[in-house]
């Protein structure tokens, strides 16, 4: 090899190894995505933790047989939802029997995979 070909092998292989050096040292530091919230490690990965929305409203009916209340809410920033009057499924139907109608309650809902409300929790406003 000539003198300018060495060089510019040399100069190369230089330039290379700053830019594999420099690209690992960015992979690295994005590894915990620090500042990110919304971003998880597990990049790729669904959270299997579904959103909860949090509510306070007017319950307006409670039908045992379906499973179901209806209630008339506040908004429900977490979804972004506006205030509406909603019928709802409980997750655990045993709340229903507490409900009654008129009643100021608060509760907890989260969407399930066919995008239908579940009140997972529910208890009268103090």
């Amino acid at each position: 090899m000539n003198r300018t070909t060495k060089q510019i092998t040399t100069l190369t292989g230089t330039l290379l190894g700053i830019l594999l050096a420099g690209t690992i040292a960015i992979a690295d530091d994005m590894g915990n995505m620090n500042g990110m919230p919304d971003m998880s490690s597990g990049m790729g990965h669904t959270s299997s933790v579904p959103t909860v929305g949090h509510g306070q409203g007017i319950v307006q009916s409670v039908d045992q047989k379906a499973g179901t209340v209806t209630i008339t809410h506040g908004p429900i920033r977490e979804f972004g939802w506006s205030g509406m009057t909603m019928t709802f499924s409980l997750r655990h139907r045993s709340s229903l029997k507490f409900l009654k109608k008129g009643e100021h309650v608060r509760f907890d809902v989260v969407q399930d995979t066919q995008g239908s409300a579940v009140i997972t929790k529910i208890h009268p406003e103090p």
